[in-house]
């Protein structure tokens, strides 16, 4: 494979990976200690891109086209197969409801009078009419949300004061903290849902058969560099770090709120559809369940969990990535392992992979359910 073609597709697999986690990480990163969060983002990443690759084997050793839930199923059995539709559609409605909390935020940069219910209320009007009308159009605008979110990251960068200046207060190691990172870090590095159709594309050019390690450390490796950039940025320009970063910017001057406010609201924006469909199709084509009721499920679940509570960014990104994202990594591992035949070496990765996501969800159940 060439080096366009790499590119080509570790771009797409950026593209889907890239999204609203990212604004988690400055506080990460300021609570937990600098050193603390670089290790959780380095370590994160290797098991992201292990986990992929035992994903693409999978795809790769089976003839028919299915995706996560029916290979659970398939390998893994009924009782599996109904877990992991609860937990990919749970987390994807939490992730539905992380972008309605941020959407909110990035209103206020514009209008800075707007209550939080009204921005939510606003940007969940402007997300439902794709889905109610069924606008096929927007689909072309998904890689602009992506190309947004990156363009978001570099103004940030640019405009930092000091890059390094962030960094001058904040411990290399805070041990109080030293779990926090996990959820939100896993929830800005997660791309699984990428690695069915970039192995379609691969396949169709008749590339399947080169090695896809360098497709994943290319597509993860940029993301985690441009969360590096971002957080760096922030942390070297904004006084407040705050943990959905977007509302400790309220002291910049109004015309860097306002790019920041659009670019923002249209990046979550071309995001927030595309995952309402996925669970549209999930519900509809994999339950079974009445069009309706899955239209009315897509569409109210997320702004009820608000109403009922679920309203603290860092929270939702912390279930939404250090549960339900961890389940999931967990199945592709399990199913991996029943699927494959493993090599010694791999095999001893594979587990270990699945015992590091088992007590992350145990700690993540234990921090924002039961503490």
């Amino acid at each position: 494979m060439g080096n366009r073609e790499r590119w080509g597709s570790a771009g797409i697999l950026a593209a889907t990976t890239l999204g609203a986690g990212i604004f988690a990480l400055p506080y990460i990163f300021k609570e937990s200690g600098w050193l603390t969060g670089l290790f959780y983002l380095a370590a994160l990443s290797g098991i992201v891109i292990f986990a992929h690759f035992l994903y693409w084997q999978v795809l790769a050793k089976i003839e028919e086209k299915k995706r996560l839930l029916g290979l659970t199923e398939k390998y893994l059995g009924n009782a599996a197969g109904l877990f992991a539709f609860v937990v990919i559609v749970a987390g994807l409605i939490l992730t539905l409801v992380v972008y309605l909390i941020l959407a909110s935020h990035f209103l206020k940069l514009i209008f800075s009078h707007m209550s939080e219910v009204t921005g939510i209320f606003i940007f969940w009007v402007l997300a439902s009419l794709p889905i109610i009308f069924k606008l096929r159009w927007f689909a072309r605008f998904e890689l602009l949300g992506a190309l947004l979110m990156a363009a978001i990251i570099i103004f940030i960068f640019l405009i930092a004061g000091n890059l390094t200046a962030g960094f001058s207060n904040i411990a290399a190691i805070n041990f109080k903290n030293i779990f926090l990172p996990f959820g939100p870090i896993l929830f800005a590095l997660a791309g699984w849902t990428a690695i069915e159709p970039l192995f379609e594309y691969e396949k169709k050019a008749g590339r399947i058969n080169s090695s896809p390690l360098p497709i994943l450390f290319l597509g993860t490796g940029v993301v985690a560099g441009l969360y590096l950039l971002f957080t760096f940025g922030i942390l070297g320009s904004s006084g407040q770090v705050a943990p959905d970063t977007v509302s400790g910017l309220m002291n910049w001057p109004l015309w860097k709120l306002g790019i920041m406010g659009l670019l923002g609201i249209f990046a979550i924006w071309t995001s927030y559809v595309p995952i309402a469909r996925e669970i549209r199709n999930i519900l509809e084509r994999d339950a079974k369940w009445p069009t309706i009721l899955g239209f009315c499920f897509v569409l109210f679940t997320p702004p009820l969990l608000i109403m009922f509570g679920l309203n603290n960014f860092l929270a939702a990104v912390g279930l939404a990535g250090g549960i339900f994202l961890s389940l999931q990594y967990l199945l592709i591992v399990l199913v991996a392992k029943k699927a494959t035949n493993l090599g010694k070496t791999t095999r001893f990765f594979a587990n270990l992979s699945a015992i590091i996501v088992i007590l992350a969800a145990i700690y993540e159940i234990y921090h924002f359910v039961i503490q």
